[in-house]
C-alpha cells in the first residue's frame, strides 16, 4: 500500500480495514488507470467493513468517480492495474453485469431514467422476470412492491417513472440493485440534485441498508453529508489517495486541507486591469425552479453584479447551482426563474440564445461536443454561428467579410488548422476550445458567460485561453467565469463568488486561497 498522508498527524499511514476479527466486504489493492497518457487513477488502496460506510472525498478530477467505476464494472478488468477483492476472493469484472450479480452496485451521479416506463420496469431494467418469452408482471408487481415499501415509498409501481422527484428516482435505482442481492453499494455524489429534506430520506434509508450488513462507498463534495453518513473518510487528490480519517466527525479544516494539498496558493502575476465601477451585470433575487420538479429550487435568491472589465469567479461543487445561473442569463435554462436581472442598465429577461446574443452576452458552454461546436462544418462556420453575416453596400452578404473576420480570429487565438474551411471535429480538443471562443469574441459581447472554459485543454491552450479572457476583460467587457478548477478560480478572478447547495455562501475579494474556497463550497464556516 502506498504511503498516506497525515495532515496534522490525524490520519493513519496504516492499512485500512478493521481488526482481523472483521473480514474485509470489500478490498482494492494498488488500483490505476490512464486514459492516453493522462493519469486518472494511481496506487489507490483502502478497505471496506461489513455495515460500515466509507466517504471518499476529494476535489473535481480528483479520481472518485474513475475509481468508482472500476468498482462497478464501467471499466472492465483489464483496462485498469491493481486487484479487487471481495469477501477475500479476487474479483475482474468485465461489465456492469457481472459487479451487480456479485454484488457490487452503483448507482451513478447522473440518473438513467426512462420516463415513459413504469416504476417497476426502471426498477428491474435489465433483469424483468419472465414466464417463457413474456415478461411475469405478477412477479414484477410483487417484486416492486416489497423494495418499494422497504424504503417507505407508497408508490403504485405500474406508475409512469415521470411522476418521481429526483430522491425518488435515486431510491427506486437503489431498490432495484439492492432486489439483486446487492453486497457492497456505490453511491457517487448521491445528494448532488436533491433538496436537504430529499437527501436526509435517503440518508434514513443508507442506515437502513447499513443494518443489513450492507456496505456503502459514499462519494460526495460535501462535509456535511459526510459527517452524518460515514464512519471513515479517505481524501482523495490528483488521482491518489492522501490521507484517511478512521473517525466520524473528523475535524473540517484538516479534511479541507488534505483535499487541497500544501504549498500551492503562490502568486501568479498578471498584467494590471482597470476596473471601473460601471456595472454591465446585475442579478437581484434570482430563484431558478427545476425544470420538472418545479416546487424544487435550483438556485435561491442570488443577488450578484459585474462590472465592466472585471473577472467575477463563481466557484462550487457539484449540485452547487453554478450551471444553472449561467444557463438562466443566456436564456438556455428549460425551468422558470424569478428575480430581476439587468445588462447595461437596462432591464434583461433572456427567454432564448438569440435574445441574449441581441444583448451582447454571450455564452460558452459546459460541454463542446454536445453544445458548442457544430461536427460537420467548417472552422469558418463554427465561429460565424453566433455573428450577424456581412451586408455589402449593395444589399448582398459578403461572404469575403465572414472570412476574414474567421481567419483574423483563427489568427489572434493561434489556433492550429490548416484554412478556415477544416472541419472543426478534426481539432485537438483545446484548438475547438478557441474555435468556440472566437465565435463569441466576433459578437463583441459586453457580457461573457464562461463554464468550464478549460475543460479538457492542454496546458499550452489553456494559457493562451486566459491570456485571451483577459484581453476581453481589459477592453471592458464583463466576465463571470464558471469553473471547478482552483488553480483557474485563483488564476483568473478580480472577485470569487462562492456557492453552496444554490445560494452565494461567501464573496472573496481579490486572490482567493484554495482553504477559503473550498471551506465555503463544502458548507463550512
Amino acid at each position: 500500500m502506498s504511503k498516506i498522508e497525515t495532515p496534522s498527524g490525524a490520519g493513519t499511514s496504516a492499512p485500512l480495514g478493521g481488526a482481523p476479527s472483521e473480514p474485509d466486504l470489500l478490498r482494492v489493492e494498488n488500483a490505476g488507470k490512464s486514459f492516453g497518457g493522462a493519469i486518472a487513477l494511481h496506487n489507490v488502496s483502502f478497505s471496506l467493513r461489513i455495515g460500515r460506510a466509507l466517504g471518499i472525498i476529494g476535489e473535481n478530477g480528483a479520481g472518485k468517480s474513475t475509481l468508482m467505476k472500476i468498482l462497478g464494472g464501467v471499466y472492465p478488468a483489464g483496462s485498469y492495474e491493481g486487484d479487487v477483492y471481495l469477501r477475500g476472493e479476487k474479483v475482474r469484472f468485465r461489465n456492469v453485469q457481472e459487479a451487480r450479480a456479485a454484488g457490487v452496485v452503483l448507482v451513478p451521479q447522473e440518473l438513467h431514467i426512462a420516463p415513459e416506463l413504469s416504476i417497476a420496469e426502471n426498477m428491474f431494467a435489465g433483469a424483468l422476470p419472465s414466464r417463457g418469452a413474456f415478461v411475469d408482471s405478477e412477479t414484477l408487481e410483487l417484486r416492486a412492491h416489497t423494495w418499494l415499501s422497504f424504503f417507505g415509498l407508497e408508490l403504485d409501481p405500474w406508475l409512469p417513472a415521470s411522476i418521481l422527484s429526483p430522491s425518488e428516482q435515486r431510491l427506486i435505482l437503489i431498490a432495484g440493485a439492492l432486489s439483486q442481492e446487492a453486497r457492497v453499494l456505490i453511491l457517487d455524489e448521491p445528494t448532488a440534485s436533491l433538496s436537504d429534506g430529499e437527501a436526509q430520506s435517503l440518508f434514513a434509508h443508507v442506515a437502513k441498508l447499513r443494518n443489513k450488513g450492507i456496505g456503502v462507498l459514499f462519494i460526495s463534495h460535501r462535509l456535511d453529508d459526510i459527517a452524518q453518513v460515514c464512519d471513515e473518510v479517505l481524501v482523495m487528490r490528483n488521482g491518489e489517495s492522501v490521507a484517511f480519517f478512521p473517525e466520524r466527525n473528523a475535524p473540517r479544516g484538516e479534511i479541507v486541507q488534505a483535499m487541497i494539498g500544501r504549498g500551492q496558493d503562490e502568486n501568479v502575476d498578471r498584467a494590471p486591469r482597470d476596473i471601473g465601477d460601471k456595472v454591465a451585470l446585475n442579478v437581484a433575487a434570482l430563484s431558478v425552479a427545476d425544470p420538472v420538479d418545479k416546487s424544487r429550487i435550483r438556485v435561491d435568491k442570488v443577488s450578484f453584479d459585474v462590472r465592466a472589465g472585471e473577472i467575477v469567479g463563481l466557484f462550487g461543487l457539484v449540485g452547487a447551482g453554478r450551471t444553472e445561473i449561467l444557463r438562466t442569463l443566456f436564456g438556455t435554462w428549460p425551468g422558470g426563474f424569478e428575480g430581476t436581472i439587468e445588462v447595461d442598465g437596462a432591464p434583461y429577461r433572456p427567454s432564448t440564445p438569440r435574445a441574449a446574443i441581441r444583448r451582447r452576452v454571450a455564452m460558452l458552454t459546459e460541454d463542446r461536443k454536445q453544445t458548442g461546436i457544430f461536427s460537420g462544418h467548417s472552422l469558418m462556420s463554427n465561429i460565424d454561428a453566433a455573428a450577424p453575416s456581412q451586408v455589402s453596400r449593395y444589399g448582398f452578404f459578403d461572404s469575403s467579410k465572414d472570412l476574414d473576420r474567421a481567419l483574423g480570429i483563427i489568427k489572434s487565438l493561434d489556433v492550429r488548422a490548416r484554412s478556415a474551411s477544416q472541419s472543426i471535429e478534426t481539432l485537438s480538443g483545446g484548438n475547438q476550445q478557441k474555435v468556440l471562443l472566437g465565435r463569441w469574441l466576433a459578437t463583441n459581447p459586453h457580457v461573457l458567460l464562461l463554464d468550464e472554459p478549460t475543460a479538457g485543454v492542454d496546458v499550452g491552450a489553456r494559457e493562451e485561453i486566459y491570456l485571451q479572457i483577459e484581453e476581453l476583460a481589459r477592453a471592458g467587457c464583463a466576465v463571470l467565469l464558471v469553473s471547478s478548477d482552483l488553480d483557474e478560480i485563483m488564476r483568473m478572478s478580480d472577485r470569487t463568488l462562492v456557492m453552496y447547495k444554490g445560494r452565494i455562501t461567501a464573496t472573496i475579494q481579490g486572490r482567493p486561497t484554495r482553504h477559503a474556497l473550498m471551506t465555503a463550497a463544502t458548507g463550512g464556516q
